[in-house]
């Protein structure tokens, strides 16, 4: 398993190009979205070890599992002064544009400057879900995966998403921020 997810890991960090209309790649860091507090980013932007998640408002499966998760770990981001960011992508861009997106932080407390949740133009988004190799179905079906990524916005580990993963994101996310210093 360890070895799949390793692998899978790899492969991201080796992929994280996504075509231009020019025929040309961009590097996925350099895509824009938009947050709760209307602010367009790039993961480049974060310049600090992030977990990312892509979720559907509309799923009541996997995806308050990723809420309740990423929710966890703020807390515990706070708590424990580690300097990392989470981020927020919906799946589905047209049915969350960033207004949906920042009710949703609203109703988890989500503090900007830390959690990002994000949405944008649905180029932007498939072409960061195409990046980190996300598959959606429909709104239950799709990746649950979260994606570690250091301060340069490279992917570091692929975590499983389960109820447990926020210990595991944030051993993660120190390890990062420890790094870094």
């Amino acid at each position: 398993m360890h070895l799949l997810l390793l692998t899978g890991a790899l492969a991201l960090a080796a992929s994280l190009a996504v075509p231009a209309s020019a025929g040309t790649a961009r590097d996925a860091r350099d895509v824009p979205v938009v947050d709760q507090a209307g602010t367009t980013f790039t993961l480049r932007d974060l310049r600090r070890p992030t977990a990312v998640v892509f979720i559907d408002l509309d799923c009541d499966d996997a995806c308050t599992i990723a809420e309740g998760v990423f929710a966890k770990l703020a807390v515990a981001l706070d708590k424990e002064h580690v300097d990392a960011r989470l981020v927020t992508l919906t799946l589905d861009p047209e049915a969350d544009p960033p207004i949906a997106m920042a009710a949703m932080a609203r109703r988890f407390g989500a503090d900007a400057t830390r959690w990002h949740w994000a949405s944008g133009a649905p180029a932007n988004v498939k072409a960061l879900m195409s990046a980190f190799h996300v598959v959606r179905v429909n709104r239950t079906e799709h990746s649950t995966f979260c994606y570690l990524l250091d301060a340069h916005g490279l992917p570091s580990r692929v975590i499983p998403l389960s109820t447990a993963a926020d210990g595991e994101l944030l051993a993660g996310l120190r390890a990062l921020a420890h790094r870094r210093t």
